[in-house]
């Protein structure tokens, strides 16, 4: 090692929101360590662009964003999809929308009986879920929240179409809960984003590299690192740059780099599955054929809806209707969250010969699980100007609904494009490949026609106004299963919500280490060994700090 060559006790990979998490309490728990953060983007946490929570369209600028286009998806129409991610530091958590939520208990305990420990289980998680942070609610119930966080958050905004949401979602059956972070989510409940209350009209976007303490931490931004070095043990013991530089750890290598960038890096350095590794010339240190396999994502519809009498200001801009606190968050109100009864989905599952489908021991058979997300803005949010023309967010003409299929059984890959680390990896989540796939989403965009055609809401809308294409007429909660569909393929886009390709109890053990290697670890999106039926930002902070206890020996 030449007297130039840079040495840390840790090296993390991916200064995202779980990168950041580690590498700061990593450098409060070990005084006397030192702690590298590896990021492929720049350090723009305190650009406007950046802080500003009204600036929704950042997802979608490639100075902050990565596309990672999907291949072609069959059962969308062929398309490639948009499929963006953060590429600066802090990650996706500086560029998305701060929707703060958990998912049901269900889905804790099911990782944690796949991951084979119960420190996964939810009552469990909730020590953490608190650490990280700042509740807006002071009245909150302090067994599921907690006041001194890092992250803080902002809800409780009232708009004008807030009581016609609630009324119309309770015709339909779904209760009222008042808390949707206490294991069981379902029904209908309060926004919450981690946003911070700067005025009584402003906020700023609590991302990971604002918040967590970085001061201890060496931050090395545009790095492209190319592979993890490995001795003849097969210990990590740095990594390689794309530029030729070696950056060696005395301790351990940790990977969060996020569900879609992650297995192409562990395949880039030799572990993967033995097939790929050969395709592509990469000498094997490990054969780990769940690397880069079990690919989850959310898959969305966006609908628009138009006003009866939008001099009533009852959507953006609010003309007449305008309270400062709108200047702090998203135009919403309400979340649905949709449990499907087994009676509905069972055929469905068995259609498809999935696994616990014939014996009901399926996952989505259990009870409190969330199949969907239904919720209306009061913004025309997300409508592509190819397809609605018409539609402008400023005139306050238009409300929104979005529709998503939180638990998806369709399972996608990430591969190798080439062995360069230069070129992005291929990313195919194969959307809507199972019948029951189809379904849920079909009965979440129903669900939300429903809701815009039940009273007090029913009476403030005119109808949907349609893509701008005669071959996608309208849509009401009656229109055929195949109109649906057919919309559904043309205009539906991921979430940007990729999980689980390199999953606990496959790829990894309990402490997030690789299996078949020494001194690696993995913490990002990728671990999930089932999706997350829910935006998933909250539990991927908590368990990034789960890992830094394990690292730690807290734990």
């Amino acid at each position: 090692m030449s007297s130039n060559t840079q040495s840390f006790s840790f090296i993390v990979v991916g200064g995202g929101l779980s990168g950041v998490t580690i590498a700061s309490r990593l450098s409060q728990y070990f005084l006397s360590s030192t702690v590298a953060l590896l990021e492929l983007g720049s350090n723009r946490i305190d650009d406007p662009k950046v802080t500003d929570t009204q600036n929704m369209g950042i997802i979608f600028d490639p100075e902050f964003t990565v596309d990672y286009c999907t291949t072609p998806q069959k059962h969308c129409n062929n398309r490639r999809l948009l499929n963006m991610a953060g590429r600066t530091l802090s990650g996706s958590s500086g560029v998305n929308v701060g929707v703060w939520l958990r998912a049901p208990k269900s889905d804790y305990d099911l990782i944690a009986k796949r991951a084979g420990n119960t420190r996964f289980e939810f009552e469990n998680m909730l020590p953490y879920f608190k650490r990280i942070q700042t509740y807006w609610n002071k009245e909150g119930d302090p067994n599921y929240h907690g006041f001194e966080g890092p992250i803080h958050t902002v809800g409780g905004r009232e708009y004008p179409l807030r009581e016609h949401v609630k009324k119309s979602a309770e015709g339909l059956g779904h209760q009222f809960n008042p808390d949707n972070m206490t294991g069981d989510p379902t029904g209908l409940s309060s926004l919450t984003q981690c946003f911070k209350e700067t005025s009584p009209s402003t906020s700023t976007r609590q991302h990971a590299g604002k918040v967590y303490d970085l001061s201890k931490v060496h931050v090395q931004t545009d790095s492209r690192v190319a592979r993890v070095l490995f001795d003849d043990v097969k210990r990590a013991i740095g990594v390689e740059l794309a530029s030729g530089e070696k950056i060696f750890a005395r301790q351990e290598v940790i990977i969060c780099c996020g569900a879609q960038k992650t297995p192409q890096l562990l395949m880039l350095s030799g572990v993967g599955p033995s097939d790929e590794l050969r395709k592509h010339g990469i000498k094997e240190i490990a054969d780990a054929p769940g690397v880069g396999d079990q690919l989850f994502d959310h898959l969305r519809l966006g609908q628009y809806f138009k006003l009866k009498h939008p001099e009533k200001g009852l959507a953006f801009p609010f003309q007449g209707n305008m309270k400062s606190e709108y200047g702090q968050g998203m135009p919403l109100d309400w979340w649905i969250y949709g449990n499907i009864p087994p009676s509905e989905i069972e055929g469905y599952l068995k259609a498809d010969n999935l696994e616990g489908a014939k014996d009901k021991t399926h996952p989505h058979l259990q009870e409190k699980r969330c199949h969907y997300m239904s919720a209306a803005f009061y913004a025309p949010m997300l409508a592509n100007p190819e397809y609605y023309p018409d539609i402008n967010p400023l005139d306050g003409e238009h409300i929104s609904t979005l529709s998503i299929n939180l638990l998806p059984t369709s399972f996608g890959t990430v591969r190798l494009r080439s062995a360069d680390p230069n070129d992005e990896p291929l990313v195919d989540p194969r959307f809507l490949s199972t019948q029951t796939d189809r379904f849920i989403l079909r009965r979440a965009v129903r669900e939300s026609l429903r809701l815009i055609e039940t009273e007090p809401l029913a009476s403030e809308i005119a109808g949907e106004t349609p893509p701008a294409d005669p071959r996608y007429p309208a849509l009401t909660s009656r229109s055929s299963d195949e109109d649906i569909d057919e919309r559904i393929a043309v205009l539906s886009e991921t979430m940007a919500h990729p999980m689980g390709t390199c999953a606990l109890g496959s790829v990894l053990d309990s402490e997030f280490k690789v299996r078949g290697v020494q001194g690696l670890r993995v913490c990002d999106a990728s671990i999930f060994p089932g999706i997350m039926g829910t935006m998933p930002s909250q539990s991927i902070y908590a368990f990034a700090e789960m890992c830094a206890d394990l690292v730690a020996g807290r734990a």
